[in-house]
């Protein structure tokens, strides 16, 4: 029998080798990473499309990605690359009872109706496995591949920045996804530049991963990636730091620098190469703060920032960030067990109960964790929340084993991808994007825990089989 058996463990060794699928699954296969891909693409163009290409038709765009994540997940199970583990098991348990509350919520007529709750559930959960198919697809060397990509866009994306903060508020390249709007007021006349995102939060995620890919070309020459491509980055990185006009674009990638620092620490023999990039951003700095409209910048942030903070910028910044953890635990058992309307938090939701494109006010709260809670009501509300935190904590987990065994890429994402899992408005498309992405890369540069149940078979069946040939092989009849 086990003779018999030479030819499977062949096969199965084009399945497995290193790494990669057999030649009858990789068309599939390499479909479905295509489609990845084209996320990643549609991400970065969403905005372009619905500022400035068809903003008649800003509205229907706004989900122009559901359709393809639908795709994916239906190719995911076609070559069996979609994922059985506890995290989906308690998607899928969550997802029944957001589904059973909006229906009683309709019943009952709380809400905005069947449309504002459906939004509301595609909003939590429709992106949401993505998380979890894409390290079931991407390989360390596509998630490389992707931080060359970020890099090379980050460049014009600085300089689309740098016209948008010199333009007029109401000039054509500031166009906002709305009729006859504008890009947020950061100070003295200047707006947040978005670049090519509908929001400016977008531009803060994307240079989070630009800044972490940065980091690790820097830190690990075996990259590949050019010395002048990560020349042109480090300059674009440090050119939209005051620009953006956003604190948390700011503090976003001084945290990918402190993560490498931190990183520096657990691994004394990286840590020239690390402290050298630092040296590099001062440098960059310094040379960018002779050019007249990094200093114009530089002081249109620090306005921005004093303004905001009313006196004390620091002390309202860190009660902004911990006001957003705690308010739900104030508010969040005056609610009532059915809460108040899942969907009616976010912008759509309120858009329509508005009766007008676009919300001029969060009818429900605009952190986050309060906008689940009285959404969802307390116990389905913290529920969701816990799994979110459940996912962000293992990943943290996870980062700090791979930052022991010197993966810095693994570290440096998840510094972005925990904190957006944790706190990020998932009512914001372009949020939401990016919060899936950038998990989903961090998870494709660890070792996968576990495989697909039709991959972990096989891979328990053939081990089976080479168990006996080596047995054959010492021991023959």
């Amino acid at each position: 029998m086990l003779r018999a058996n030479v030819q499977t463990a062949r096969d199965f060794s084009l399945v497995r080798r290193g790494g990669r699928i057999s030649p009858a699954e990789d068309a599939q296969a390499r479909f479905l990473r295509q489609l990845i891909w084209l996320y990643f693409a549609l991400l970065i163009a969403e905005g372009v499309l619905r500022k400035w290409v068809v903003p008649s038709l800003s509205a229907p765009l706004l989900v122009i990605r559901d359709p393809l994540v639908l795709l994916i997940y239906l190719q995911a199970v076609r070559c069996r690359r979609f994922p059985i583990n506890g995290e989906m098991v308690a998607y899928f348990v969550l997802l029944s009872g957001f589904i059973l509350l909006a229906l009683v919520q309709i019943i009952l007529e709380i809400g905005g109706g069947p449309l504002v709750a459906l939004y509301g559930l595609r909003t939590n959960f429709l992106h949401l496995p993505l998380i979890f198919v894409i390290p079931q697809v991407f390989s360390y060397a596509d998630v490389v591949k992707v931080g060359r990509w970020v890099l090379i866009l980050s460049v014009p994306m600085a300089g689309l920045m740098i016209w948008q903060f010199l333009s007029p508020p109401n000039s054509w390249i500031n166009a906002a996804t709305i009729a006859e709007g504008q890009q947020l007021v950061s100070a003295m006349g200047r707006i947040r530049p978005a670049a090519v995102f509908s929001f400016s939060s977008g531009a803060g995620h994307f240079f989070e991963i630009a800044t972490a890919f940065l980091i690790y070309g820097w830190a690990q020459p075996r990259a590949g990636y050019s010395p002048w491509l990560l020349g042109a980055g480090l300059l674009s990185v440090a050119v939209v730091q005051p620009v953006s006009g956003s604190r948390a674009l700011v503090l976003a990638c001084s945290l990918v620098v402190i993560a490498a620092a931190v990183f520096a620490i657990l691994n004394g023999s990286r840590a020239q190469r690390i402290i050298s990039f630092v040296a590099l951003i001062i440098a960059a700095m310094a040379a960018l703060s002779m050019t007249s409209f990094f200093r114009e910048a530089l002081t249109v942030f620090m306005t921005r920032w004093d303004e905001a903070g009313g006196g004390n910028a620091a002390q309202s910044l860190s009660a902004r960030v911990l006001g957003g953890f705690a308010d739900p635990f104030y508010i969040g058992w005056e609610i009532g067990p059915l809460g108040m309307g899942i969907g009616l938090g976010t912008n759509v939701g309120s858009a329509l109960m508005n009766g007008s494109q676009f919300p001029i006010r969060f009818l429900l709260a605009e952190g986050e964790w309060a906008r689940m809670v009285m959404e969802a009501g307390p116990i389905l509300g913290f529920s969701f929340l816990a799994y979110r935190t459940w996912i962000a904590c293992g990943m943290a987990l996870r980062a700090m084993s791979a930052a022991t065994r010197q993966n810095l890429l693994a570290w440096l994402l998840a510094w972005g991808a925990c904190r957006s899992l944790l706190n990020e408005q998932l009512s914001q498309p372009t949020n939401l994007g990016f919060m899936v992405l950038s998990a989903g890369l961090c998870l494709a540069t660890m070792p996968r825990r576990r495989l697909a149940y039709a991959e972990d078979r096989a891979t328990r069946n053939a081990q089976v089989v080479q168990r006996g040939l080596r047995l054959e092989t010492q021991f023959p009849k």
